[in-house]
């Protein structure tokens, strides 16, 4: 039987001793290092929570105010949607933002309900809205419903440019200016929170 070489052992021997070290590092110091991340995650989290709730009862007064106001607002009806059925809540919605769209100068298309996510204490009434106008139109509507009550909110918008077909129109003859009238095409997704009324 054939003896190996000083020289072969010694290479023989390192590399058994960097196998060790590598087995050393990711089976020991790997899981180390990864528990020590995910500690210092969550001590920032923590950290973080801390100083939000410092800051809370460092302002409770105006956090109370804060809140009777809101809670007042929806006494009002100024937050919610109200009525016995969800369907009489988004027939108020439908009216609501048609009229929107009449009084920015746009001209709607179509109008349908769709299902949205609600919150626990409060149900979602969805409306898939389109219509046309131009940009004057477009921007005169998210106005309203930036400032409309109750609170609507927007899921989704789309608007594509209708131009090539009021070109394709002012071809045909038809006057220019009417052709112009409705340079935009607007799909967009509302949803507002309804509660129920106190019987």
């Amino acid at each position: 039987m054939e003896r190996l070489s000083p020289g072969i052992s010694r290479f023989a021997a390192i590399g058994l001793v960097l196998l060790l070290a590598l087995g050393l590092v990711f089976y020991a110091l790997v899981p180390l290092v990864n528990a020590y991340v995910e500690r210092a995650d969550q001590v920032s989290m923590q950290t973080r929570s801390l100083a939000t709730m410092r800051n809370l009862l460092a302002h409770r007064g105006e956090v109370e105010e804060e809140l009777k106001r809101l809670e007042t607002l929806n006494n009002e009806g100024e937050i919610f949607f109200r009525g016995a059925k969800p369907a009489i809540a988004s027939a108020r919605l439908r009216e609501l933002v048609s009229d929107m769209v009449k009084a920015s100068g746009g001209e709607l298309v179509s109008s349908q309900e769709y299902e949205t996510e609600s919150l626990n204490t409060a149900s979602a009434i969805g409306l898939r809205l389109q219509f046309n106008g131009d940009t004057g139109n477009l921007a005169d509507f998210l106005f309203r419903l930036e400032n409309a009550r109750p609170l609507i909110f927007v899921e989704e918008l789309s608007v594509t440019s209708t131009q090539r077909h009021a070109r394709d129109r002012s071809r045909s003859r038809i006057p220019v200016a009417r052709a112009r009238r409705a340079g935009l095409s607007v799909s967009v997704n509302l949803f507002g929170y309804m509660v129920a009324e106190d019987t």
